[in-house]
């Protein structure tokens, strides 16, 4: 199978189905053979969780780059274009190298039977070897046992915060979801986030045989000091002007990540530059503020609790809350009830989105005086000022508005 343009591959890659999944590693393990993948020459990061991952992953790769390293990153989902997904040297890969990856897969790997999420991530790796890159950061999209990402040899695993978010697929419980993203350990060093102490006796024994340090144990008074050789960083809150505050966790453990690679493969570790790097780094669709609107992607319970405390601890208020959900995701009515308070008024969205809510069926989660309206854009002509949240899938409606925002 041939694409002759990048609309017709994203034709077929529509074709697929962006939420479609076959569990297991057949498929990947069988691709990567035949396109002689099985292990990349640069050295790979896997980054596994619930929370986080996305932050973590491009901190790393801002600390990366500007230790010298050339990078490549490969995360999900895409808020805007698909094309977000694979980023070589800290730029979205142009049209003609995706239609060239897309082409060299299919053309080994077209009766394999690759969903979307798999047929992306060969093609990520494809591009990343022909690029002759130093570090690869794969971020997982679902759990860790069964994701694609899974399916290549990792040097490091970086394990984020675990919470509760897709039980239909990994579980009903914080130890199911656990177990699932912990088939990424046991292959390599790792390094976690804070985690339930239920998680982290999961993860010691999936572990085990490999060291898995954690970023508690980094924790000061101040904030955290990451030991790197003879050298440290103490990224106290000041550290990180204008994120909120869950984003220096998220910071500290791609430091520590970054400190441990550093410290194997004899990479330098500037702790000046990583301080300066990562009080710079921005995330569009993170904490956002565009004018009157503030952009935030939290989608789960863990992740909208944190952005709660974050406004509520700054005391934000906002005239409107523009609000959706997925259908699969769980919905706390107390975190409902504290996102209520941030704002006057609740307005919830209509989203072309499968898995979306119905706006009216979301809008009484809310309660009485919660208006339903037909899109986004009919949402916005709220006035005032405005928190949207609640889904990556909202937040990705938002900037197809107004793609001039992600420049």
């Amino acid at each position: 199978m041939t694409f002759a343009s990048f609309a017709e591959f994203e034709s077929y890659l529509d074709s697929l189905g962006l939420f479609s999944m076959q569990l297991g590693l057949s498929r990947m393990h069988e691709a990567l053979g035949l396109m002689g993948l099985e292990r990349p020459s640069a050295s790979v990061v896997h980054v596994v969780g619930t929370n986080g991952k996305g932050s973590t992953s491009g901190f790393l790769e801002a600390l990366a780059r500007a230790h010298g390293l050339a990078t490549g990153v490969y995360n999900s989902p895409h808020l805007a274009s698909v094309r977000e997904r694979i980023r070589v040297r800290g730029v979205m890969v142009p049209e003609e190298g995706w239609l060239a990856g897309a082409n060299a897969v299919m053309d080994r790997c077209a009766g394999v039977g690759l969903t979307y999420f798999e047929l992306l991530t060969v093609m990520a790796l494809y591009i990343f070897e022909r690029e002759g890159l130093d570090l690869i950061i794969l971020e997982a999209g679902l759990g860790g046992t069964h994701d694609a990402t899974c399916a290549i040899p990792a040097d490091l695993a970086v394990m984020t915060p675990v919470g509760l978010d897709h039980e239909q697929i990994l579980g009903p419980n914080l130890a199911d979801i656990a177990r699932d993203k912990s088939g990424a350990l046991g292959r390599c060093p790792a390094v976690t986030g804070a985690q339930e102490e239920a998680v982290m006796e999961i993860f010691r024994q999936a572990g085990a045989g490999h060291p898995l340090v954690s970023l508690e144990d980094c924790r000061t008074s101040s904030g955290f000091l990451i030991p790197a050789g003879p050298a440290s960083l103490l990224l106290p809150p000041a550290s990180l002007p204008g994120h909120p505050p869950y984003q220096l966790r998220n910071a500290a453990l791609a430091a520590l990540a970054w400190s441990r690679l550093a410290q194997a493969r004899g990479w330098q570790f500037d702790a000046a530059l990583c301080t300066q790097v990562l009080g710079t780094t921005r995330f569009f669709g993170r904490f956002c503020s565009h004018g009157r609107i503030l952009v935030d992607g939290a989608h789960n319970p863990m992740g909208l609790t944190a952005l709660c405390e974050a406004l509520e601890a700054a005391g934000e208020h906002f005239d409107v809350l523009v609000f959706q959900a997925m259908r699969d995701k769980t919905l706390e009515p107390a975190v409902l009830e504290r996102l209520r308070a941030l704002a006057d008024t609740v307005v919830i969205p209509g989203l072309q989105v499968e898995r979306a809510f119905a706006a009216r069926e979301l809008a009484a989660l809310f309660g009485s005086g919660t208006l339903a309206t037909q899109d986004l854009q009919e949402a916005l002509r709220q006035e005032g000022s405005v928190l949207l949240c609640g889904s990556l899938y909202l937040v990705g409606a938002y900037y197809e508005l107004f793609p001039e925002q992600l420049l």
